[in-house]
This record gives structure tokens, C-alpha cells and sequence, in this order.
């Protein structure tokens, strides 16, 4: 007698919808940030073309405040899929390391990019704000309490990431880790989780709005392929090599 096996699924966005959404934003906040503000702002305003004042009306700049504010969604679900991610890896190790490697590969495309030179020191890639994220998390876990809360050893461990964060510059900055850790500690509660990422991300006018869309996650990771996985990786820094050709190429 033969047994049917059924895979129940849940109502709401698995984790693949939520990178799916992250990387299609990201990419319009990116063509905003590289192709409008890099390629076709700044040449204008550097020139006279546009002045402060004329500035709002122009229909590129409106363009890109729509492009922008969209993206803003990407950040925020990128940081509570790296908490998903970090809860659930076996190698946290090989974790850092993917990401670091990734940090390394994007760091020319991404000066090219937004800053339209090969190395800018003052400005480092989202990657090592999210390899950070997850040094503070194995900080925090590493030292937590046998109730579960973080222990001073972890919060210091997280605090360092936090100035390192700072330091470097790297985008979104220290501030980016701390909101990591935040979500990471609030992990156990959804509701709370969405309600404190949103007050964190207060700062950007539509970024907490994507805490709507991390609240219907319905905890399956999706249906996502061994390749796919490897295109989400590769995403964030061929688009932006893309978008380098295009600003310094072409406009």
C-alpha cells in the first residue's frame, strides 16, 4: 500500500517571494541612485543646467523619488532574511565567509556605480554591513543567557560590529547592524519584531512599510533551486556592474 506524502502550504510570502521583492526593489532604487542621481543629476547641477532651486521640478528628480522610495523596501527585508538565514544555517563560518567574498567582489562595481571611480575609500557595500550583522548575531548567541536574553559579553561583541560599522562606512552603516540585532533579538515574536524594525527604519519614509509584507511571512522557505540560490548571491553585484557600465558608459 503506497503512502501519499502531502506538503501542506501556508498562506503569505515564503522566504524565496521575500528576495524576489528585496532584489526587484533594490534594482529600482539602484537605477535610481546610479543612472538619474550619477548619470543624469549631477553632470547637470555640476554644470549649472540645474540649481538647488530648480531642482524639485525637474521631472528626472521626481522620477527618482519615486525609484528611491520604492527601494527603500529592500533593506529591511534583506536584514530580516539574514536573521532567517543565520537562525537556520549549520555554518555560521562559512556563512561570513560568503558574504565577505561577495563584499569584496561588489566593492569596485559599487564605487563605479554611485561614486563614478574605481575605489572609494570613504564608502563600502551593503555586504559587509550584512557580514557584520551576522558577527554581531554570533556574538550575541555565543554569549546568551541560559534564559535566552544577551548576555554583556555578546552586546559588546555586537557593539564593536556596530563601530566597525561606523567606521568603515559601510552602507547603512552602524546603524544597519543594530537594527540586525534588534530584529535578531526580537526573533521569537513576530508582531514585536515588525513593530520595532519599523520604528528603526523611521528614519526613511517608506521603509516601514516593508515590515507589512515580513509580517505575512509564513515562516517556508519556497520553492528556490540550488542555481537560484546562487543567482540571489550574484544579483546584487552584476546588477550593479550593469548599472556601472550604463552611468559611465552610456550617460
Amino acid at each position: 500500500m503506497s503512502e501519499t506524502i502531502q506538503v501542506t502550504t501556508r498562506r503569505g510570502l515564503s522566504g524565496t517571494a521575500l528576495k524576489y521583492i528585496a532584489c526587484v526593489t533594490m534594482l529600482i532604487d539602484h537605477i535610481g541612485a546610479s543612472c538619474i542621481e550619477e548619470g543624469l543629476l549631477m553632470p547637470q547641477l555640476t554644470s549649472g543646467a540645474l540649481t538647488a532651486e530648480t531642482l524639485a521640478a525637474s521631472p528626472l528628480y521626481q522620477l527618482d523619488r519615486i525609484l528611491r522610495f520604492t527601494g527603500r523596501l529592500a533593506f529591511p527585508i534583506f536584514c530580516f532574511l539574514l536573521v532567517e538565514g543565520f537562525v537556520h544555517t549549520h555554518d555560521v563560518k562559512k556563512y561570513i565567509r560568503r558574504l565577505l567574498l561577495f563584499g569584496l567582489v561588489s566593492e569596485v562595481p559599487f564605487d563605479l556605480a554611485f561614486f563614478r571611480t574605481p575605489f572609494n575609500p570613504d564608502n563600502q557595500n551593503v555586504y559587509w554591513t550584512l557580514a557584520l550583522g551576522v558577527l554581531a548575531m554570533a556574538g550575541l548567541k555565543h554569549f546568551e543567557k541560559p534564559d535566552g536574553t544577551a548576555g554583556w559579553k555578546g552586546i559588546l561583541c555586537a557593539a564593536g560590529c556596530v563601530l566597525l560599522g561606523f567606521l568603515a562606512n559601510t552602507d547603512y552603516n552602524g546603524i544597519g547592524v543594530i537594527i540586525i540585532c534588534a530584529l535578531y533579538l526580537t526573533r521569537s515574536d513576530r508582531k514585536r519584531q515588525c513593530i520595532v524594525g519599523a520604528v528603526l527604519f523611521a528614519f526613511e519614509l517608506t521603509a516601514p512599510m516593508a515590515f507589512v509584507l515580513i509580517l505575512i511571512y509564513n515562516r517556508q522557505r519556497g520553492h528556490c533551486s540550488k542555481a537560484m540560490q546562487k543567482v540571489f548571491y550574484w544579483f546584487y553585484p552584476v546588477h550593479i556592474a550593469l548599472l556601472a557600465c550604463v552611468t559611465n558608459l552610456l550617460l
